[in-house]
């Protein structure tokens, strides 16, 4: 029997309804902090691989900034196959799992799983372990699908992977067996907000220094300004799987958008920081 997760934060992050979800998507592009217009998805496969950094919060606060990812993705071309990296927010699970066979539900439809190409990457990485318990609660691998079912339906596969670990050791040994495994058609999304409940200024100049450095490739130097400037972004991991992903294929960031909780939503002394980025040859 095929395994089936979620929906996890239906009605939650975003309406559980499907045309209600597809309003609410639809109102994050025309938001005052979205990009202002409907994306125009192509049927044309991409022909390199792509990244992209885009937030998982609730889509009335990040939904806006996702959409510039989204829009940007559209444009590129339609992707063969999606790996999304997610963070363990639950704890439950491995340091770093993924799955290989089962299907994703949310209320646009399934999505399948890229069974093959799954086990092609266990089987190259030397921390990554086959473990659903990660995903039973998890949001963040969620909240991307709706916006990738609203441009293409559901007639793509994803490759789920949750890190509990964010070092640098396990985002270099992921990265590796992306490298090596995925097709030149694929896409990666690191899934993560970046500063937690800190000021408008503080999240900013924190920020602001993450996204230097992931704008220079600087692997180390993302790591040494997470750590030394404590920047509370809950998935570094998954960006550090992309950076070294998109060095080892030479892909170049594109800064999309930034903005906060607060900008977003209007309200709130402590913020959380959103950032969209795209990476492309």
């Amino acid at each position: 029997m095929t395994k089936k997760f979620g929906p996890v934060v239906a009605g939650k992050f975003y309406p559980s309804g499907r045309d209600d979800l597809i309003d609410k998507i639809e109102d994050c592009y025309t938001h005052k902090f979205g990009p202002g217009q409907f994306p125009d998805g192509s049927e044309e496969e991409l022909s390199s691989p792509v990244g992209l950094i885009s937030p998982h919060a609730g889509y009335p606060y990040s939904g806006p900034v996702a959409a510039h990812a989204f829009r940007w993705l559209a444009e590129a071309g339609r992707p063969t196959v999606v790996v999304i990296i997610g963070t363990n927010h639950s704890g439950v699970g491995s340091s770093a799992s993924l799955v290989a066979e089962g299907r994703w539900i949310t209320p646009l439809g399934e999505v399948k799983f890229e069974a093959g190409l799954a086990r092609e990457i266990l089987k190259s990485s030397e921390h990554l372990e086959e473990d659903s318990a990660s995903f039973s609660r998890e949001h963040s691998i969620e909240v991307q699908l709706p916006f990738l079912q609203h441009i293409w339906g559901s007639e793509f596969s994803i490759v789920p992977i949750c890190l509990k670990s964010q070092s640098k050791e396990v985002a270099g040994d992921v990265g590796a067996a992306l490298e090596k495994n995925l097709p030149e058609g694929a896409l990666i999304i690191s899934s993560t907000d970046f500063t937690h409940y800190e000021p408008q200024e503080v999240a900013e100049e924190k920020d602001e220094r993450a996204i230097k450095s992931i704008m220079d490739l600087e692997v180390e130097k993302f790591y040494r300004a997470v750590r030394k400037h404590e920047i509370s972004i809950c998935g570094y991991g998954s960006i550090g799987v992309l950076l070294n992903f998109a060095l080892k294929k030479d892909l170049s960031p594109t800064k999309l958008k930034y903005a906060t909780s607060g900008e977003v939503a209007g309200y709130g002394r402590e913020v959380v920081g959103y950032g969209a980025i795209g990476f492309r040859k």
